[in-house]
């Protein structure tokens, strides 16, 4: 998962640097903006050397969360955690789209770059059969008479 996440961040901000892309809330096409306006100001102090305006394909919220989801499906222990995995990468969607953030087109190249992430990470963790050669051998496990002397 952590290297998921490391080389679908890279794809996209490859992404980012090639076809900078402007959130549908920018478009002017009536969308309503829910970032300016209020109280919150992205253009201003330090927020504004850590926010990219035109980082909106592919949308690394829907491939985050869709990272996010099946982790809580592959690795929760417990049922209701692992079933929180499967609606939330969805929630993320409604929430990205109906604020403005993002277009489906976005999402689906979030998407396809986690895809493409993951399968790169399959690749790069792939055991190699030398591996198992370099491993240490296993400790015997020791007698509870041992354990008390």
């Amino acid at each position: 998962m952590r290297t998921t996440l490391l080389v679908a961040s890279g794809l996209a901000l490859v992404g980012y640097l090639a076809y900078p892309t402007a959130p549908p809330r920018s478009a002017g096409i009536g969308i309503a903006d829910t970032i300016y306006g209020g109280h919150v100001d992205l253009d201003t102090g330090l927020v504004s050397s850590l926010y990219n305006p035109y980082a909106a394909v592919p949308s690394m919220h829907i491939g985050y969360a869709l990272v996010v989801g099946a982790s809580l499906v592959r690795y929760g222990r417990r049922p209701a955690v692992r079933l929180l995995g499967v609606p939330y990468p969805l929630f993320v969607l409604l929430i990205v789209v109906a604020t403005g953030n993002h277009f489906l087109v976005d999402a689906l190249a979030g998407a396809a770059v986690v895809g493409l992430a993951a399968g790169v990470a399959l690749l790069l963790a792939k055991p190699t059969p030398a591996a198992g050669l370099a491993r240490l051998p296993e400790r015997p496990a020791r007698a509870p008479e041992e354990l008390a002397a």
